[in-house]
């Protein structure tokens, strides 16, 4: 009886360490704002672009998310062919990322404070084949 005790106690000490081990990492993980993602993906293939240039486009949305909407964080980016305005040209090259986001505690231009947006869309251009990704709209379409 105090053996099946004893074992009781263990692997309930161990159950409540795991527990609060977890808990322990979620708060120290959890984004305070910005990109919490490493990469974008990108769904069925990258066409029109290469797969460089859609992550070119990924990076410079990081950069002006980082800047510009602080207390927001992205928990997901994607490019997919269809769903937005993506075409190429010699002279003429425009791409739609979309993200799902998450605001903080204050209004952000036209996001609400303390909402999931799970298809922000951001479309980018640009007007040569060696220029960079500018970014020319962005809203959510519920």
């Amino acid at each position: 009886m105090k053996k099946q005790r004893k074992i009781v106690i263990a692997v309930s000490g161990l159950i409540i360490a795991v527990i609060i081990v977890f808990i322990i990492q979620n708060i120290v993980n959890t984004p305070k704002g910005g990109v919490c993602i490493e990469e974008g993906r990108i769904v069925n293939g990258s066409a029109p672009f290469t797969s460089l240039e859609v992550k070119d486009a990924m990076s410079e949305l990081k950069s002006i998310f980082e800047k510009s909407y602080a207390g927001c964080s992205i928990s997901d980016m994607w490019y997919t062919q269809t769903g937005g305005e993506n075409y190429k040209t010699a002279s003429d090259s425009k791409i739609t990322l979309h993200t799902k986001i998450i605001t903080g505690n204050k209004k952000i231009g036209k996001m609400n404070r303390n909402t999931t947006y799970n298809d922000w869309k951001w479309i980018f251009q640009k007007t040569d084949e060696n220029g960079k990704w500018q970014l020319i709209s962005d809203g959510y379409t519920p």
